[in-house]
């Protein structure tokens, strides 16, 4: 099943922007929120992210994924961030 997750990424100190890009490109879509949290829309669950993200974090970063009900919202963001919620998918 597909679904939002939220991911907090603080990556450890020899891990390199491209390499987190590469691996939120495994999801089906994502999008940055700042430098250290992303939105991704993925096919994968919470266990699999985490396999897939927590080796950019160990030892010397940090790493936090939950689902996100994307249903309940408010907010006062960018109109790219809300376009990119508000997608067909």
């Amino acid at each position: 099943m597909t679904g939002f997750f939220v991911v907090y990424l603080d990556r450890k100190p020899d891990v390199t922007a491209d390499q987190v890009e590469e691996k939120m490109n495994k999801a089906i879509d994502w999008y940055k929120v700042d430098s250290k949290m992303w939105i991704l829309y993925s096919s994968s669950s919470v266990e699999k992210l985490y396999a897939r993200l927590s080796p950019l974090a160990k030892e010397g970063g940090n790493v936090f994924i939950c689902e996100l009900n994307i249903d309940n919202r408010q907010g006062w963001m960018s109109k790219s961030f809300w376009s990119w919620i508000k997608k067909e998918r």
